[in-house]
């Protein structure tokens, strides 16, 4: 399904989430729970909600725009994806839902950007998530933000353990048996996560540290072409 129109982006404040009910491993558990008793869109954290899917805020976000979309958690949902935990319960039968879930997704970037494109965006997964169930990552490529204060959030953006809306459909298509799934190597994922320097992503040059990274960061977003976000 297409939207038409701009969405308005809102980022609510922290204590709008829901508090946390176990462990923090459950932190977006808690958030579809409230999803489902708030009967209204009304809800803060919510940033878009259909039938299937909802789309809300991050709590942490990691660049300016940075939204979850996952599949409702209620007993009737016909979506093949509400119980998929992560990119390895995948299998090549969930891939029309798939990738009506994706779609929707890049609705949502074109609909905030105001660009059909939406190459402002990068729309995926992180190969080792540190939480479930699965949720898409939907986020601007700025990565100005205050929560960033880890390398690994910098890096689980840039490197190869972000993987594509469409890397992810590419190879779901390639199976040449029903039963073929996607397979995330753990180890090589945090090798990855680990190992990735802090390079610009606009001019390729390599930061010493995560301060040093976002210092830099935000003289190449001004020197960039005033970007259609803002």
């Amino acid at each position: 399904m297409d939207i038409q129109l701009r969405l308005p982006y809102v980022a609510p404040r922290k204590d709008k989430f829901p508090l946390q009910s176990s462990s923090w491993r459950n932190a977006l558990y808690d958030i579809l729970a409230i999803v489902e008793t708030n009967a209204e869109d009304d809800n803060a954290i919510i940033f878009l909600r259909q039938t299937k899917f909802v789309c809300t805020y991050d709590k942490f976000p990691k660049a300016k725009y940075h939204l979850l979309l996952m599949c409702r958690n209620y007993s009737t949902n016909p979506s093949c994806l509400v119980n998929v935990k992560s990119l390895n319960d995948l299998t090549k039968g969930d891939l029309d839902e798939l990738r009506e879930f994706h779609n929707l997704a890049k609705s949502i970037a074109a609909a905030i950007s105001g660009d059909a494109e939406s190459n402002s965006f990068k729309i995926g997964y992180h190969s080792i998530p540190s939480l479930h169930p699965l949720h898409l990552h939907i986020i601007s490529s700025d990565l100005d933000s205050p929560c960033i204060t880890k390398r690994k959030h910098i890096a689980s953006f840039t490197s190869d353990f972000f993987i594509s809306a469409d890397e992810v459909e590419n190879h779901l298509e390639s199976a040449f048996v029903d039963s073929l799934s996607v397979y995330v190597r753990t180890q090589r994922a945090q090798d990855l996560l680990d190992s990735t320097p802090l390079n610009c992503q606009y001019c390729g040059r390599t930061a010493l540290n995560v301060p040093d990274f976002k210092r830099h960061n935000k003289i190449c977003l001004e020197a960039t072409t005033p970007n259609k976000l803002e």
